[in-house]
């Protein structure tokens, strides 16, 4: 049978590729490239490290036991790091006893964990920032207080009441309204037992300042009066 040439033709033109927009190849490739790169940008976001915290509100003395306690992930500082208990010492803490209050969520720090409860006794002691470095004091320092009595009189004198107590909790202002809220208002310290009564006598009568003797040696000068600048 013979073929024209117009039929030749349309056969030609049914075998022809179809035609690919070219700028949805382009958007889908854009797609793919942005998400394996938000893939590869979350995993190396991903630095954070487990430590432990606790579930619930403890109070201090309390004894740990497993259902105290939970792994979270957290992204935190090398110097802060330093100081909680990572996720591998899960396994050795229950049966420890907690030495400061911490709420629910709260990270447990390495020092706020002993074998036995402390043996002092405990009291808290109003301050403000000013005389209390600046509001920087951490659970777990070591501080002395310095009383200073009848102060700009000529019988004026200053004396450590307390030498090497351990701060075990720290109290803040709600503020009003906002206003100076989280300010340090008090400590309370864990102190010997006969550093107790002075202390509470100092509370009353005295200015207060708090000095922080973790890491330092020597016990230094116990009192200064005002006799002395003669």
């Amino acid at each position: 049978m013979a073929v024209t040439v117009d039929q030749v033709g349309v056969r030609g033109r049914s075998r022809r590729m179809p035609r690919v927009d070219t700028r949805i190849v382009v958007g889908v490739l854009l797609v793919v490239i942005s998400v394996i790169g938000g893939f590869r940008l979350a995993a190396a976001a991903d630095h954070t490290v487990g430590v432990v915290a606790l579930r619930r509100d403890l109070a201090a003395n309390h004894v740990l036991v497993a259902g105290d306690l939970v792994v979270t992930r957290v992204h935190v500082s090398d110097a802060v790091l330093d100081g909680l208990v990572r996720s591998g010492g899960l396994s050795e803490l229950p049966g420890r006893v907690l030495l400061f209050p911490v709420p629910a969520d709260g990270l447990l720090a390495e020092n706020a964990v002993a074998a036995h409860p402390r043996q002092g006794r405990e009291i808290t002691v109003p301050v403000t920032p000013e005389h209390a470095l600046g509001g920087r004091v951490r659970l777990g320092d070591r501080v002395d207080v310095l009383a200073s009595f009848t102060k700009s009189t000529k019988s004026a004198r200053t004396l450590t009441v307390v030498h090497n107590a351990e701060v075990i909790e720290m109290v803040r202002s709600e503020g009003l309204f906002g206003a100076r809220a989280g300010e340090l208002t008090a400590l309370t310290l864990s102190v010997p037992p006969d550093d107790a009564v002075y202390l509470a006598f100092a509370i009353r009568n005295a200015d207060l300042d708090i000095v922080r003797t973790t890491g330092s040696s020597g016990a230094g000068r116990d009192s200064f009066d005002g006799t002395q600048l003669r």
